[in-house]
């Protein structure tokens, strides 16, 4: 499992944005990118599509479940083509082509990205299919994206609640505007209609199911919605005044509070938390990262903090995790608890061309090959062909012989802050009763995936990734793939979270979390329903 990596692009429209406002193009030295011709970057563009059709199952389930089509948006990005067009433009059209994929494994690879598959990927025989040879193209490419495809304005907005409000105080051009108001207006247009029309602008844009709407805290940030280089907002404060903002797209606010802990992924130097509640005989962990080595050093920490006392319960924090290694929690959990966590897993793949190619499979093998088949019991997509793998008892948390044999319960605290490996502890909750998640929902596709295809386009050399699996495990309805799940919904309120982001106190401390954190206060009061039951 990896790290969440969200990309921030733009979509392309002619009537929005001409080339002439991007910076320099590419250089056109023997070291530069490319410099392709018109009918080379239609053979590009098209080679990209039809890695998406054939690798991408996420391009399907987004057109079958949310109405998104990858497909239209495609074809519409294509006609942008033009004789003459520079490598620059050519550019900001396969961004947005990444972008109406929606999905978080499928981008060009980044900087960060392009460093691990030299380093590691490459020489491990991770990565086959590569001209190393065209690797420095991948740096010029993502240098020119950060300097020409977005905006660094900040606004320092939070979702939560099904709106948009601005966590901090600021002023701009001698005028002041409170924090915690509501954006009601993006350009004259109702927010979440403005950003619901973004997917080829952002992603991944977060699905929030019960509003029926998608969302994204920084919509304001691409260069094309700035309207002849202005943006203007509406928000409304407690007292239902409405405030103005017209700002320039090269233009700051002025913050009069500062973010003392940021809202979102945390970073890799997040250490480990642990506290022992006396009172409560509760012992707590902050997991940020599912780094393996943390799941033996909770399990020291807990051997530690608890020696001699009772422990009722168990608390997981794994708010602002973005994933990393399953062995983790499943390292802690298979020292503590009694019982084997399982379940059926059903995963699908593309029976494409590629795909045959890239995980040797063929029409034989599936039939024969044990856990692989073409049609499975649980609820798929309508298209396209798929192969799928199933596994019986598919066993996430194995008992270390040595396990404390701790039968209370285990609660996950989550924010819609974590992905991939972290988001399938999430969902071993619900389907487990000693297992129970509190917080919120991480609004992206998740579940088990594997590692996302590494794959190059023909005459831009443009490196990318495109995630190949999705998972079906106890789908009854395609909607069921997007496998997201909070037993407790517990969503922070404008006036809470404005609270955390700006605290000096630490808010995994033991007072910050006894006193003023919702998803902590939801575990004190389930344990207490709990203890009346017995």
């Amino acid at each position: 499992m990896r790290y969440l990596y969200i990309l921030l692009f733009i979509s392309f429209t002619s009537c929005a944005l001409k080339q002439k406002q991007f910076s320099a193009d590419f250089s056109s030295s023997s070291d530069g990118v490319p410099q392709l011709t018109y009918q080379q970057m239609l053979a590009d563009h098209d080679s990209l599509i039809s890695f998406f059709r054939q690798v991408s199952p996420i391009i399907y389930f987004n057109q079958e479940v949310r109405q998104i089509h990858f497909d239209r948006y495609a074809r519409q990005l294509r006609k942008q083509i033009k004789p003459g067009m520079g490598m620059g433009a050519y550019l900001f059209i396969v961004e947005q082509t990444f972008n109406a994929a929606q999905d978080g494994h499928s981008n060009r690879l980044g900087s960060w990205q392009l460093d691990i598959m030299k380093s590691n990927w490459i020489p491990n025989g991770l990565v086959t299919n590569i001209d190393t040879s065209a690797i420095s193209y991948g740096y010029q490419y993502e240098n020119y994206a950060n300097k020409n495809f977005s905006a660094r304005l900040n606004l320092n907005l939070a979702y939560t609640n099904g709106e948009y409000y601005n966590l901090l105080p600021f002023s701009y051009k001698g005028q002041n505007y409170p924090a915690g108001m509501k954006v009601l207006y993006c350009n004259d247009v109702p927010v979440h209609q403005f950003v619901g029309k973004e997917i080829t602008t952002i992603s991944p844009l977060r699905w929030d199911r019960p509003n029926n709407r998608v969302y994204h805290e920084r919509f304001y940030q691409p260069v094309q919605v700035f309207n002849q280089g202005q943006l203007k907002l509406v928000f409304e404060d407690g007292s239902a005044q409405k405030h103005q903002l017209i700002v320039g797209y090269k233009d700051t606010l002025q913050f009069t509070q500062k973010i003392v802990h940021p809202f979102g992924y945390n970073g890799e130097k997040e250490p480990l938390t642990t506290h022992y509640f006396e009172r409560e005989n509760i012992f707590y962990a902050r997991m940020p990262l599912m780094i393996e080595a943390y799941g033996d050093s909770l399990a020291k920490k807990f051997s530690q903090l608890t020696a001699g006392n009772p422990v009722k319960a168990i608390v997981l924090d794994i708010r602002g995790n973005g994933g990393g290694s399953d062995n983790t929690y499943a390292n802690f959990l298979g020292k503590i608890m009694n019982d084997t966590l399982k379940q059926d897993v059903v995963v699908g793949r593309n029976f494409s061309p590629y795909n045959q190619r890239q995980f040797k499979v063929n029409t034989d093998s599936v039939k024969n090959k044990k856990g692989f088949s073409f049609e499975v019991k649980v609820a798929a997509l309508k298209a396209p062909d798929m192969y799928f793998i199933s596994v019986p008892n598919f066993k996430f948390v194995t008992p270390d012989s040595l396990n404390a044999g701790f039968r209370g319960k285990v609660y996950l605290l989550q924010d819609r802050f974590i992905y991939s490996s972290a988001s399938n502890l999430s969902n071993l909750a619900s389907k487990n009763d000693q297992l129970v998640s509190i917080g919120e929902t991480p609004d992206l596709l998740g579940g088990l995936q594997t590692n996302p295809s590494i794959l190059q386009l023909p005459y831009s050399k443009i490196i990318f990734r495109i995630e190949p699996q999705i998972d079906f495990t106890g789908a009854t309805k395609a909607a069921d793939a997007f496998q997201n799940h909070v037993e407790y919904p517990v969503a922070y309120t404008i006036k809470e979270l404005k609270e955390r982001v700006t605290t000096e106190k630490p808010i995994y401390g033991r007072d910050f979390l006894y006193h003023s954190d919702p998803m902590f206060k939801k575990v004190l009061q389930l344990e207490q329903m709990n203890s009346r039951q017995h």
